[in-house]
């Protein structure tokens, strides 16, 4: 179902990425041009990039899911390695794009503002909205890249995975040399996704439901374990899409060179319960791999 609408989006995104093409090609030169493409083409190319990725995981979870019907752990590539994957790319660059659109607006609404003060009108003044919306993703932007740059010299090895309910998620630590944190701190966020019925729509927010503290033990030359104890009465991780959306980041903060600096992990997290003959399989495999 999902995999068609993709395709209708992506479809539909290209017909009017061509009739931008064809309506530049058509129109006479002019400097504002410049900042019209820029905003339709991150537009554009942002959304075909997303619907291409999301295509891509949905063949992909259909495949592992057949592979692994009592293991949804299994079902995104990123977690079939115990090297983990960070967040820290795909929110620069989503970040980024959200910068370039509203950093367009703001220089559209700055000329509109010097020319429209000039003759008297204040409503002009509410273009000082996208200005201070584009100056807040620059500022996002700059902790974004800031934890692109740190992930470089990170490496987390995850050595529970899943994570269990009611047990100990436990991850190692390396950092590289040329990087030396004067603090280090580690916790569980769990995330979910709300959805509320309101008389003009539906609307959906994330929020933070759940935060569990952890421990970094210094085992020195640069490696570090990270350690969090998950309660009993913790939320599993959403499998399905007909389920409430919900996940676990493993959230781990650095300060380096003064500067506060926070790296996110998704874990899987399940419940011993539902997935017991599967959690064993899964150990047994685990254990034999070390070995």
């Amino acid at each position: 179902m999902r995999i068609g609408s993709n395709a209708a989006i992506a479809i539909g995104t290209l017909c009017l990425f061509a009739i931008m093409i064809f309506a530049i090609a058509d129109q006479e030169f002019s400097w504002w041009l410049f900042p019209f493409v820029i905003l339709f083409s991150t537009i554009f190319l942002g959304i075909l990039g997303i619907c291409l990725q999301t295509y891509r995981e949905d063949k992909l979870r259909i495949t592992l899911k057949d592979k692994h019907p009592n293991e949804p752990w299994l079902w995104q590539a990123k977690w079939h390695s115990d090297i983990m994957t960070s967040r820290s790319k795909s929110e620069f660059w989503g970040t980024l794009a959200f910068t370039i659109i509203l950093g367009m607006f703001a220089l559209i609404g700055i000329a509109s503002l010097f020319e429209g003060f000039s003759q008297g009108n204040l409503w002009v003044l509410l273009n000082l909205i996208p200005i201070g919306a584009a100056a807040y993703f620059v500022r996002n932007t700059s902790v974004a890249w800031r934890s692109l740059r740190l992930e470089r010299f990170v490496s987390l090895s995850n050595e529970t995975r899943p994570a269990w309910i009611g047990d100990r998620f436990s991850a190692q630590m390396t950092i590289e040399d040329g990087l030396d944190p004067d603090h280090v701190e580690a916790w569980l966020e769990h995330f979910k996704i709300i959805r509320r019925e309101e008389r003009d729509g539906t609307t959906f927010s994330k929020v933070v439901d759940c935060r569990l503290s952890g421990c970094v033990e210094d085992n020195g030359a640069g490696k570090a374990r990270i350690l969090v104890d998950i309660p009993q009465n913790s939320p599993a991780t959403s499998w399905n899409e007909d389920e409430q959306s919900r996940w676990w980041d493993l959230v781990i903060s650095m300060r380096v060179a003064d500067v506060e600096v926070a790296i996110r992990y998704e874990v899987p997290v399940a419940e011993p319960t539902k997935h017991q003959n599967a959690g064993c399989i899964a150990k047994t495999c685990l254990l034999g791999s070390s070995r």
